[in-house]
């Protein structure tokens, strides 16, 4: 039997769930995927917030609509000789005298574009207790790669693409003509499949193998202070420590410790 035992309810479990995201803080990456036909950078940074608990014995913790709250920055670049028509200027002949024939060579144009949002995800976490640097922790890490619900996200990255590109063509010489066009063409190349593709390819690292650090004991701690030079505090170690999920009358989260003097 257990020398010292802790329990807590379904209600205490999504507390400390809660308490495990925010101690997590922001968490920050970069790379680059495709967007689309088109190639982007990246640069951005998650956090995690609320969700649901439900305990599942013996060992796991599901959390429910899980929040990911994501910011990135991206720049993809469009060679608008791929999308537009090509360009002449037309030749003027005076008296036999030609102009010679000038035709635009549309360039590659870079496209920066900040993009936040939320998704959320509903996942199985197992329980993990460990002794690491002379302190027991108890972690949930997530089980398997869960599939992110972007709800209206990709239809938002498109008009957010859409309005950058505008405006970044409108400094383009020569552009005004086929600028409506331009802007269709590059939304209709990315398309919704594009923007979840990408979306979901960014967020997904951030994601599988999450863990959440619920529980945190230092192996050696007093049980009693000092009471002065000649009566020194009474120290306990922790020698072994478990966490598991046990069902009765209610799911109950609970932790027990094999201690020594």
């Amino acid at each position: 039997m257990a020398d010292i035992t802790l329990a807590a309810d379904e209600t205490a479990a999504t507390t400390l769930v809660l308490d495990a995201e925010s101690a997590l803080g922001t968490v920050a990456d970069s790379g680059s995927d495709t967007l689309g036909p088109f190639t982007a950078s990246w640069s951005g940074s998650v956090f995690f917030a609320n969700g649901s608990v439900d305990l599942i014995a013996p060992n796991i913790i599901r959390i429910a609509d899980c929040e990911v709250h994501y910011s990135f920055s991206f720049t993809f670049s469009i060679d608008l000789s791929s999308i537009l028509p090509d360009f002449c200027l037309p030749r003027v002949c005076i008296f036999g005298l030609c102009t010679p024939r000038i035709c635009i060579d549309w360039p590659t144009i870079p496209i920066p574009i900040s993009f936040s949002d939320v998704a959320t995800f509903t996942a199985d976490f197992t329980l993990a207790a460990s002794l690491s640097g002379g302190v027991w922790k108890v972690d949930i890490v997530i089980v398997g790669i869960p599939s992110l619900t972007l709800g209206l996200a990709t239809a938002a990255l498109i008009v957010a693409v859409g309005a950058a590109a505008g405006l970044v063509l409108l400094a383009v010489p020569f552009i005004g003509p086929f600028l409506a066009g331009a802007v269709v063409a590059i939304t209709a190349a990315i398309g919704i499949a594009g923007a979840t593709g990408f979306l979901g390819a960014i967020l997904t690292p951030f994601v599988s193998g999450l863990t959440f650090n619920i529980y945190n004991q230092p192996q050696v701690f007093p049980v009693l202070p000092a009471g002065g030079a000649l009566d020194p505090a009474v120290n306990i170690n922790i020698d072994s420590l478990a966490a598991t999920v046990e069902s009765t009358d209610e799911d109950e989260l609970v932790i027990t410790a094999d201690i020594s003097a």
